[in-house]
């Protein structure tokens, strides 16, 4: 008998099943698979040029590090080199946190070593910083960031009211502050964060599933609109 949630696409480290594919549809939420898998694209293929000086954390594992050991943390960080990467992105959920209402908010987090800071990326401001401040405090040691000089920035974004988008609106966020800190991209944060080029995101990342289920890998083809 077939597998009813059979595997459709592995790619890297990450593999996506049917169900996840599902999710693609208007109006259903993306999961940890689905934007662990835009991460390892980005990081792969989209953003190797710059594989050296970014981090991305894959979903999984950052939800994974607020319970962890420090001992189980050292065994999923370090493998990643976070001290020597100039910008580390961690996807947050608040999962944990709202699981008998099955509310679940995605927001990003940013390491930015230059700055010493932690910057929070939160479409609905307010709702994941317990999360993020709580991975501030386990992820420290691992970036070697100076606990004295370490501040917490919440940054000012647009904000949405579609709970259902956030994991799309993080995966977007991570495209687009990548191109602004290692390709010179220059367009306000304000301008590429709306829900008519979100959407059109999830739109393009179905049809990069698709492609890369069928096809060889194509270099050229990316997330961007």
């Amino acid at each position: 008998m077939a597998d009813d949630d059979a595997v459709v696409l592995r790619f890297g480290d990450s593999f996506l099943r049917k169900s996840d594919i599902e999710l693609l549809i208007p109006p259903n939420k993306f999961n940890d698979r689905l934007i662990g898998f835009c991460f390892e694209y980005f990081v792969r293929e989209q953003f190797n040029h710059s594989a050296d000086r970014i981090a991305l954390i894959n979903p999984s594992v950052a939800q994974f590090v607020i319970f962890a050991s420090v001992e189980e943390r050292m065994v999923l960080l370090e493998p990643l080199h976070l001290p020597i990467k100039q910008y580390i992105f961690v996807p947050v959920s608040n999962a944990y946190e709202n699981e008998p209402t099955g509310k679940t908010q995605w927001s990003l987090l940013v390491y930015m070593r230059s700055k010493q800071e932690f910057h929070h990326y939160d479409v609905q401001r307010g709702s994941n910083q317990s999360v993020a401040k709580k991975l501030v405090d386990k992820l420290q040691p691992f970036v070697q960031a100076p606990r004295s000089k370490l501040k917490f920035v919440e940054m000012d974004i647009p904000q949405q009211d579609i709970t259902n988008d956030s994991g799309l609106y993080v995966i977007a966020m991570v495209e687009h502050l990548i191109k602004e800190f290692c390709e010179c991209f220059s367009i306000a944060v304000h301008e590429v964060l709306n829900q008519e080029i979100v959407q059109r995101k999830r739109k393009l990342i179905e049809d990069l599933i698709q492609e890369l289920s069928t096809t060889e890998i194509n270099a050229d083809h990316h997330l961007s609109t």
